[in-house]
């Protein structure tokens, strides 16, 4: 069936397909292989009873049935996610055919097959699975037309039917015609005999006079290789599947092995890589550590040098005041060191009066006084030796 491009995507949109561009593409390709299927969207339920508006391919395929040509009612629907995903396809008989059971469909009409089972686009796509479908439904129908309780017309029947009757004899010298091969919709009774009488009994009655004008002889049946190419090709990609499952089952464990393999090859290249960075930064942290070490030992060297010699120039062992240990360099200097001391010793006391007046030592009376007394001197500390350092090209210190 012919639908134009802005028809299909409001039908894509409608179903909320995920994948719009390969959905409309597959879709494209698929009606224009079996003009017979017929897109729309459809409620459809899934096997665990959940519904949902699907994009439906319904209509009928054509199959070779025993030198006849049949068509098969059949649905596919398609999933939100097509065609990464298979779509469930279904038998759909009409009021005159019945399903018939088999290992590809079940009771309900539902269509089992390892190509939907293997499903990976682009790999896979709904014209290849309608091909698999009517090589399946050509080496057992799926339908079978049902017993009617009147006389059937003689009509070619599109369906074949669940057994087939042997034509008429053509009569010598008798004056009727013999009648078109007339299917109709019969089906096995159950009492019935598992063999049909293939001619129907002659009564020893008077034959009637032949007629005047013989009827027109029935249409030629169509020639036979007029499907030979439909079945070679059929057959042809059956064969091809075969053997690819063939070959997937033979090959696969060892393709799977090397996919494994190769997997671990590139953790054991990546865990040699990490171990090569590891050794190297292991190494860059051992030179660091010997220079390092090297420095202390020298430095160590000379602090014992110089204890070696204060304790040489003091041989009494006398202690000496820590002030006159600390000798700056200019007066400038001096006065920046005590004034810095003043400004540490300050806080200090400021500390301890908080800390005295938190234990209830003190009054707040004493506490204020001190406070104000030494931050005074705090204050004037900090302002010359900022103001020293000024002098001596030092940066102030801001608290």
């Amino acid at each position: 069936m012919v639908v134009s491009d802005d028809k299909l995507t409001s039908m894509l949109v409608q179903t909320r397909m995920k994948f719009m561009d390969k959905a409309k593409s597959d879709v494209k390709l698929t009606l224009s292989e079996f003009t017979d299927l017929n897109p729309g969207p459809e409620l459809y339920t899934f096997p665990d009873k959940t519904r949902r508006n699907v994009l439906a391919l319904t209509g009928t395929i054509p199959i070779n049935y025993k030198g006849n040509r049949y068509h098969i009612p059949v649905a596919l629907h398609l999933m939100d996610n097509h065609p990464y995903a298979p779509p469930f396809v279904h038998v759909k008989p009409t009021p005159q055919m019945a399903i018939r059971e088999s290992e590809h469909v079940d009771h309900t009409g539902r269509v089992f097959l390892p190509y939907l089972n293997e499903w990976r686009y682009p790999q896979h796509d709904t014209v290849g699975l309608i091909q698999v479908l009517i090589f399946a439904f050509q080496d057992k129908c799926p339908v079978f037309s049902k017993s009617s309780s009147g006389p059937t017309p003689p009509q070619r029947t599109p369906y074949p039917d669940q057994s087939h009757q042997p034509p008429y004899p053509i009569g010598s010298g008798v004056g009727f015609s013999m009648p078109a091969p007339s299917v109709g919709y019969p089906s096995p009774s159950i009492n019935a005999s598992p063999y049909q009488t293939p001619y129907p009994a002659y009564t020893n009655v008077p034959m009637p006079t032949p007629p005047t004008h013989m009827p027109p002889a029935p249409p030629p049946p169509p020639p036979q290789h007029a499907y030979a190419s439909s079945i070679r090709a059929s057959l042809l990609s059956a064969i091809e599947q075969k053997i690819a499952n063939r070959m997937k089952q033979k090959l696969g464990g060892l393709i799977e092995d090397t996919q494994r393999l190769d997997i671990c090859l590139n953790d054991m290249r990546i865990g040699q890589q990490k171990l090569r960075s590891f050794m190297e930064k292991s190494e860059k942290d051992q030179r660091d550590l010997d220079l390092t070490l090297a420095t202390y030992k020298e430095k160590q060297r000379e602090l014992e040098e110089s204890l070696q010699k204060y304790s040489s120039s003091n041989p009494d062992n006398q202690q000496d005041d820590i002030d006159s240990a600390i000798e700056p360099k200019t007066p400038l200097h001096r006065q920046i060191f005590e004034n810095y001391a003043i400004d540490l010793t300050m806080d200090d006391l400021i500390y301890h009066l908080t800390d005295a007046l938190k234990k209830h030592v003190i009054t707040i009376q004493v506490f204020l006084t001190y406070t104000r007394m030494f931050s005074r001197k705090k204050f004037v500390a900090n302002v010359a030796m900022n103001k020293g350092r000024e002098v001596a090209g030092l940066p102030a210190i801001t608290e």
